[in-house]
């Protein structure tokens, strides 16, 4: 994928850290991309795409800019992937056609290896796919009769519910009750709404006292304001209530299975007419996806009428559309190419590097001057106890380190919590000055610094490590020293890759990019 910006969740292969991110594509995504979960695609449908390419490409106004294994790419393309790139916002450095078209051809290149090894017939990468290419149809599908008939639907069953009455605008002041509550109990809470419709009657601010007051926590932070009411939409000892009442006019206390109410009336109205309402039920309708219900329903009366399937329906859609919108191809081509790369990517590079003890060992070892600290950090735990005795324990236990497979909190309730949470723990840390106040306290001396307990009641603190002036092994550095072996195995691939795939690119039109 080299432009479309997403939401995904990642999974970066040096740390195995799930984190959401805005993925947005750049020219750095033909050395190494780091996007999650992609899988593959249909192979018949990539090869109908790629002819229907190849048709287009052999006229003058697009010609073929490179062939990859056999497979053309148009200048147009290209330019879409390259000014795409180039103008996208926070990227590192803009790139010449002549520097951009290399990092192309690598894409390319790793496209084609997987292609090679099958990537593409997958059944989890043809959903995953076809997800996305639904994704991208649905808004050209969308039947706008089928939206106002769904909105006119909803507001007629309004009208019949509503049966000419009006809509109320109120609030109230809730005290609650349970069944099971004692007669003393229940003479208390009356006293008390006694007391509120009385202060009301004085002059009292009915949204205050409903601020302060009602128990019905969802509606006391607006000051009791309630959503509009209609008939049939609450209990009937309050709807009864409400409609007896007119504008500006609160009730007496009055009960209902919850517990005492006090209701203000701000208003009443009739139902507005349909086309006042129209853009209101209609962007509520929006918030609950309508389009791609309209859309299926669309999808499934074409089935009917033509006794297409729904895949006939949505390729033939698609390569519609593409006739339309050349960047809609473009799009959906760079998707696919996105997918296959990070499969392959993925295990060749990514976890190939995070998995490769040996390798990063060797990193590590063959670049330590790149690897060195320009000040020391905190290596180990903080330790936050109920009392001394347990936080001085749980310290000479974790100055051993966690046995093998054991998580730290699994450890200490098999140690020093066996009974009750007596101490707390966090890390493994290895942290430099300036990144925890509690650090640069207890072990850099920096007394300016506040020690702050992880809980309260947890309130001795210990620290449990060393003070490190190096990095001793890679896995103080891991997340460089992967970096740099996915480097490395990065360029080897790229090289084998080279040997691999015939291409060839044509240099003359090369010169013609964004200049015709």
């Amino acid at each position: 994928m080299y432009g479309e910006a997403m939401s995904r969740k990642i999974r970066y292969p040096h740390d195995g850290a799930i984190r959401f991110q805005s993925i947005q594509t750049t020219h750095h995504l033909f050395k190494t991309i780091h996007i999650a979960t992609m899988k593959k695609i249909l192979s018949a449908f990539i090869a109908a795409v790629s002819v229907s390419l190849s048709a287009w490409a052999q006229t003058a106004e697009n010609p073929i800019l490179m062939t990859v294994a056999g497979k053309p790419v148009t200048r147009a393309e290209f330019e879409y992937a390259y000014n795409k790139n180039n103008n996208v916002e926070g990227a590192v450095e803009s790139k010449t056609v002549e520097e951009y078209v290399e990092m192309f051809l690598n894409y390319k290149l790793k496209v084609a290896e997987a292609e090679s090894q099958k990537v593409d017939t997958m059944t989890s990468f043809i959903n995953e796919y076809r997800t996305y290419r639904d994704m991208q149809l649905t808004p050209h599908l969308v039947d706008q009769a089928y939206i106002d008939s769904v909105a006119r639907s909803l507001y007629d069953k309004q009208v019949e519910r509503i049966a000419g009455r009006d809509l109320i605008d109120c609030s109230h002041i809730l005290l609650t009750l349970k069944q099971t509550d004692s007669n003393e109990v229940k003479q208390e809470v009356e006293k008390r709404a006694d007391s509120l419709y009385n202060a009301l009657c004085s002059g009292a601010d009915f949204a205050a006292l409903a601020k302060e007051y009602s128990e019905d926590f969802g509606s006391a932070t607006r000051g009791g304001k309630l959503p509009t009411i209609y008939p049939g939409m609450t209990i009937k000892e309050f709807e009864d209530v409400a409609y007896a009442l007119q504008p500006n006019q609160f009730c007496k206390p009055f009960l209902s299975p919850v517990g005492y109410h006090i209701i203000l009336v701000h208003d009443r109205k009739q139902l507005e007419p349909y086309d006042t309402l129209y853009p209101t039920i209609i962007a509520a309708l929006k918030r609950q996806n309508i389009d791609e219900a309209s859309a299926k329903a669309r999808i499934e009366k074409m089935m009917a009428e033509t006794g297409k399937t729904r895949e006939q329906i949505l390729l033939a859609t698609l390569e519609e559309l593409e006739q339309q919108t050349p960047d809609l191809k473009y799009l959906v081509q760079e998707y696919y190419d996105g997918l296959l790369l990070y499969e392959v990517a993925k295990k060749r590079v990514w976890d190939a590097a995070a998995e490769d003890t040996d390798g990063l060992h060797a990193m590590f070892k063959k670049n330590k001057k790149k690897y060195a600290w320009t000040e020391p950090r905190y290596a180990g735990y903080i330790v936050c106890g109920k009392t001394t005795a347990a936080a001085k324990q749980t310290a000479k236990l974790l100055k051993k380190g966690l046995p093998e497979g054991k998580t730290l909190s699994a450890y200490l309730k098999e140690t020093v919590n066996k009974d009750s949470v007596v101490v707390i723990a966090t890390g493994p840390y290895l942290a430099k000055k300036g990144e925890n106040s509690t650090i640069d306290n207890l072990c850099f001396g920096d007394k300016t610094r506040v020690i702050k307990p992880v809980r309260k009641g947890f309130e001795q603190v210990l620290l449990t490590g060393r003070r490190q002036k190096q990095p001793k092994t890679y896995l103080d550095v891991k997340q460089q020293v992967v970096t740099d072996l996915q480097q490395e195995l990065e360029e080897a691939w790229v090289k084998e890759l080279r040997a691999k795939f015939p291409y060839t690119i044509d240099t003359e039109v090369l010169k013609t990019v964004n200049k015709h």
